[in-house]
C-alpha cells in the first residue's frame, strides 16, 4: 500500500523544478498512486508551453513521440530527473475547416 511518504521523492523533484525554472508555464500535474516513480505533466492546447519545457530541461526533440488524428494531436516524452520519470504530454485540438461550397 502506498503512503504519503511515497510522494516525498516526487514532490521533491517537482519543488526542485519550480525552484530552478519558476518562469515555465504551469502544466496540469498528476502524481499517480500506481506509478510511484513518475509525475505526469500535461499541456492542453499549449504546444508552446510544452516546447518551453523541452528547452528548459534540455530534452532531445528526437525522443518526442506523437500522433495526429482528425480532431487532435498529441506529443509525449519521458525524461528522468533525480530518479523520477517525468512524462510530458501535449494535447492540441486541431482546427477544422468547413467547406461552404463556394462564395455566398
Amino acid at each position: 500500500m502506498n503512503t504519503l511518504a511515497t510522494l516525498t521523492p516526487r514532490l521533491a523533484v517537482l519543488a526542485g523544478l519550480v525552484e530552478r525554472h519558476p518562469e515555465l508555464p504551469a502544466p496540469a500535474v498528476d502524481i499517480c498512486g500506481i506509478f510511484t516513480e513518475q509525475i505526469n505533466l500535461t499541456f492542453y492546447d499549449a504546444p508552446d508551453a510544452f516546447h518551453q519545457w523541452l528547452t528548459a530541461l534540455d530534452i532531445d526533440r528526437a525522443t518526442v513521440r506523437g500522433r495526429a488524428g482528425t480532431k487532435d494531436a498529441w506529443l509525449t516524452v519521458l525524461h528522468e530527473v533525480d530518479g523520477i520519470t517525468l512524462k510530458l504530454t501535449s494535447f492540441t485540438r486541431l482546427a477544422t475547416t468547413v467547406e461552404t461550397g463556394g462564395e455566398g
